[in-house]
């Protein structure tokens, strides 16, 4: 279990790497809340590549196992986020239940569904199509 605890960083260096994207590529044309929206959806690329990756190195025992991962790396994102909360915001709990809510047009929630389901969805697909020493 260690080791897919440890490749969470993986998923983080994925997630820095889409915020460094957004800032240098398209924040400037975009407004704010646009931004977040369109990192979101290249968020969601991303870190498919990492997950993607531990699935293949070290392959899921089960659906199961996949899902429980998916839970852990899923809560270690979310925590994450509502540290940088804590760190950055005058309103961090508003701040943090905001950014959940899709019915007000964000998207993060999104990302969360996907580190949960993307690990079962990549169980099983083994090394035939890519092949990691």
């Amino acid at each position: 279990m260690i080791k897919y605890i440890l490749s969470w960083f993986l998923l983080l260096l994925a997630a820095l790497l889409n915020a460094a994207i957004r800032e240098l590529a398209y924040k400037d044309f975009f407004e704010e809340h646009l931004s977040h929206q369109i990192s979101v959806f290249t968020g969601l690329f991303l870190i498919s590549v990492p997950i993607l990756y531990v699935s293949r190195k070290w392959p899921f025992k089960s659906r199961t196992h996949a899902f429980s991962i998916g839970l852990v790396w899923c809560f270690m994102t979310d925590l994450f986020e509502f540290l940088m909360f804590l760190r950055v915001s005058e309103n961090p709990y508003k701040d943090f239940l905001k950014v959940h809510n899709i019915f007000t047009g964000e998207f993060w929630i999104l990302i969360l569904v996907w580190v949960v389901i993307s690990p079962v969805l990549f169980y099983g697909s083994g090394p035939r199509l890519l092949k990691i020493d």
